[in-house]
């Protein structure tokens, strides 16, 4: 990674301020308009979606600091908890919220920032732009990052952070490490949180070598594997499942970039496009039997950009892949055992994230097009049971408390494979079961019906555990996010969003609630969630700071932040719009 700051161009330069002084203007003009308008002014009221305190209790924590501390700053705050499905339905589906707090997955490559900000994913669901917010010089900066390499692609996205800092629609709060605890698995050393890590872990022989059982790992929160759907928003246990089921044409393992469902990945130029040759393996298969080729392959990309196969006037895109689909823009079919893929505008580091996207079989999917509701097909509602996917382990069964997988003995990985499947599979399939909270799935893991509890921990709980068993934790990516809903009338207004971001105590939360398990978002490329160990590029400004100690706002500063915004308050104290 290059050393020494960004370069700074003049074009940057000026294109900062200018929408700087731009976007100050508005914030002041939106106040003077109000105040210049006839009806009389009304209180600022907002709600805060969370999940309750036995699902993620650093969340509710979270939630809790900041509706304390809108208060004190004369807003009317409104807790509204609910399941952490529901939540995500009236977020990331209905976008039917006006701040929420919750554990966004995190970013696998700073590409993931483009669907999340970028405006052209406005009106889409899933972690596309819930936020309903449009900047041009974000889709600038977002769009710059795809063509740039190295340095400048960084810093690209130095400006990207920068800007943020003043406008972004969220803010990242902490980022928490991953708590889990094991029984018997002594090989085990960090919490396994991927798909590959449980791979590489059902890899590994047990200690036990007569033991001729499944894996059995606990996960918290009832009806976790209701849906099986892989293009849908679900919670982190499932997409754990879902990526065990459903392979991709190729993997991103430590850095390089793995062919998986492909036999072979070849690279080349022509004029302006940049193009991506996969063979796939010849004896592919699905789960059904049925073999894997290049049809499936150019099915895919097109059914997670229209789910409805053109049978809806723009389309029903999937919520999740989408970011990655989009960079792709041709699909050529060549064979049934080799396809291509043409980038326009897209980098080498960039174009391979559209590799690992999940491989949907079409005999199953193409069915699923036609309209069940208004900008809803079958495919986004389908529970999908029974999923036939082409992973190492295939579906097995339901079981009164989870799911059962069994290894696919005739994944094509198998036949010459690698020193990371050498010993696969060490185990007799595996189970994923749900516990009522992970207080129970604990007290399974101690009384050894289970292997491993797989959910984050509380910590409290993980401070807990017992000396029979094993404690494991692990950084993450994964952050604590609290969003804003740009269609409020106040939220859309970036000078009250700073203020409002800045009244949760990262410090605090990091060290009290996570119990120190856990990394403040403490740089202003952290508060937009990327985590802090991989952005090297300088910072040149930090986040501002809590006005306040100990969690608690100190109320007059905190309201003096708001009149130099350009609101007031009325003999009440309430803030007033």
């Amino acid at each position: 990674m290059a050393d020494g700051p960004p370069p700074t161009t003049r074009r940057r330069l000026l294109a900062g301020l200018g929408a700087t002084a731009s976007a100050a203007v508005a914030g002041c003009s939106e106040r003077l308009w109000s105040r210049a308008e006839t009806s009389p002014p009304e209180r600022v009221s907002l709600s805060i979606k969370t999940v309750p305190t036995d699902e993620d209790v650093v969340a509710a924590k979270i939630s809790n600091q900041l509706i304390e501390n809108l208060r004190a700053a004369g807003i009317e705050a409104n807790p509204e908890p609910m399941a952490e499905d529901e939540l995500y339905r009236e977020v990331l589906v209905d976008h039917e919220y006006d701040l929420f707090v919750a554990r966004h997955p995190g970013f696998d490559e700073f590409d993931a920032l483009r669907p999340l900000l970028h405006s052209k994913f406005v009106s889409e669901r899933g972690w596309q732009n819930p936020f309903s917010f449009s900047n041009p010089t974000v889709d600038e900066h977002l769009e710059e990052q795809l063509t740039e390499r190295g340095y400048d692609r960084l810093a690209a996205f130095s400006d990207l952070f920068e800007h943020l800092q003043d406008t972004a629609p969220y803010t990242a709060v902490t980022f928490p490490d991953h708590l889990c605890a094991a029984n018997g698995l002594d090989t085990l050393s960090t919490a396994p949180r991927r798909p590959l890590e449980y791979i590489e872990l059902l890899s590994t022989p047990p200690a036990d070598e007569d033991r001729d059982e499944p894996l059995r790992v606990g996960v918290s929160g009832d009806g976790a594997f209701d849906r099986l759907n892989p293009i849908v928003v679900t919670r982190n246990d499932v997409r754990i499942a879902l990526g065990l089921l459903y392979d991709p044409l190729a993997r991103i393992v430590d850095g390089d970039l793995v062919p998986w469902l492909a036999e072979t990945v070849d690279w080349s130029r022509r004029e302006s496009s940049l193009r991506a040759t996969m063979t796939l393996r010849e004896d592919a298969r699905w789960h059904d039997g049925e073999p894997i080729d290049a049809d499936d392959v150019a099915f895919t990309v097109r059914f997670l950009a229209d789910t409805s196969l053109g049978n809806h006037e723009g389309g029903v895109p999937a919520p999740r892949f989408r970011g990655r689909g989009t960079l792709i823009d041709e699909v050529t079919v060549e064979d049934p055992r080799t396809v291509r893929y043409r980038f326009e505008t897209t980098s080498p580091t960039v174009a391979r994230r559209a590799l690992t996207i999940p491989l949907l079989p079409r005999h199953v999917w193409e069915p699923e097009s036609e309209l069940v509701a208004d900008y809803r097909t079958a495919a986004l509602a389908r529970a999908n049971e029974n999923p036939v996917g082409s992973g190492l382990f295939a579906f097995e069964s339901r079981t009164d408390d989870g799911i059962a997988l069994e290894p696919f003995d005739d994944h094509a990985l198998l036949d010459g494979r690698s020193e990371l499947l050498a010993e696969f599979p060490a185990y007799d399939g595996l189970e994923f079961v749900v516990e009522p909270s992970a207080g129970t799935a604990v007290e399974s893991l101690e009384n050894g019906d289970l292997d491993l509890v797989g959910s984050p921990l509380p910590p409290g709980e993980f401070e807990r555990l017992g000396d029979d068993v094993t404690p494991l934790s692990a950084p993450t990516r994964t952050f604590y996010v609290i969003g804003y809903n740009l269609r409020h009338p106040e939220l859309s207004n970036h000078r009250f969003r700073r203020i409002v971001s800045r009244l949760v105590d990262r410090e605090y939360v990091a060290e009290e609630f996570s119990l120190g398990h856990a990394r403040p978002a403490a740089t202003h490329s952290a508060v937009v969630g990327v985590e802090p160990d991989t952005w090297e590029f300088p910072q040149s400004a930090g986040v501002a700071t809590f006005p306040g100690s100990d969690g608690r706002v100190d109320v007059d500063l905190v309201r003096s932040l708001f009149e130099e915004a350009g609101y007031r308050y009325d003999d009440d104290g309430s803030l007033l719009v």
